[in-house]
């Protein structure tokens, strides 16, 4: 069932790690790694602001926390992104996972070869560059047989420039490339539509996208940089129309905790 209902879904691309967490309620699923959060709800939580105008944040918006600097220092390791990384009560309510999803390094190959640096920044442990570090937290929320809503943050280390290079390769690729299509390794495609959307700049470079894929669902994510780590925040509505983009709050607590463990 897992393979079948989601792995071939075109959601695998903007919410491979919600997936892979919870999908048709595995024996995998059930283990200690996950923990409640404070409370579990069974109705999706408002967690997305309005989109604010282009460079400027929204009304009652936290402001951006203040850049890193070069990128090109020491890459965070493994446990300074563990404790980074938010944490259950740091998210909305929900159903709360630290685990790294199965196959989550499975190269994920785009159609057209131009748009291979969007896939790669969406799914960055299956990229070219590897991560040197990673560090994920999911929240679910809704109830049986599948959530109505998925947030994951998550956060990859990355030596030297490579960060730069990724974020930078794919927002020049992203504006060719509003309809992604993909292929994995068992050659099965799926189709996404994305598109650049405003948001205010945090931590060293910021990119937004909105996206929608072509078998139901909707969601976005925002990418910041932080130095050497790249930060993915991503909200996914199983059953959504339209596309939005994680809560501004919780993007910025993210983004200000990495910041502070690069300084640490």
């Amino acid at each position: 069932m897992r393979k079948s209902l989601f792995r071939s879904s075109s959601l695998v691309i903007i919410g491979s790690v919600v997936f892979a967490a919870t999908a048709c309620g595995s024996d995998d699923d059930k283990k200690t790694e996950g923990k409640p959060a404070a409370s579990s709800v069974t109705t999706t939580t408002p967690v997305t602001a309005p989109p604010p105008a282009a460079g400027a944040p929204s009304a009652g918006a936290p402001s951006a926390p203040v850049a890193s600097g070069a990128p090109g220092g020491t890459p965070l390791t493994a446990a300074q992104l563990e404790k980074a990384v938010l944490t259950a009560t740091e998210l909305p309510q929900g159903t709360y996972l630290t685990r790294e999803p199965k196959a989550a390094g499975e190269r994920v190959t785009a159609v057209m070869a131009d748009c291979q640096p969007v896939t790669d920044l969406l799914a960055p442990r299956q990229g070219a560059v590897k991560p040197v570090a990673v560090a994920q937290a999911i929240v679910t929320i809704g109830g049986a047989p599948m959530p109505s809503t998925g947030i994951t943050t998550e956060l990859f280390s990355f030596a030297g420039t490579d960060a730069e290079t990724i974020l930078g390769k794919a927002r020049t690729a992203l504006a060719k490339c509003g309809s992604l299509t993909t292929k994995d390794a068992e050659g099965e495609t799926s189709t996404v539509k994305h598109a650049e959307a405003a948001h205010p700049k945090l931590g060293d470079e910021t990119l937004a996208i909105h996206s929608t894929p072509e078998d139901g669902g909707s969601g976005g994510q925002v990418v910041v940089r932080v130095g050497g780590t790249l930060v993915v925040v991503r909200i996914v509505e199983f059953t959504g129309t339209t596309p939005k983009l994680p809560d501004i709050a919780t993007v910025t607590r993210q983004v200000e905790k990495v910041v502070a463990a690069a300084k640490g």
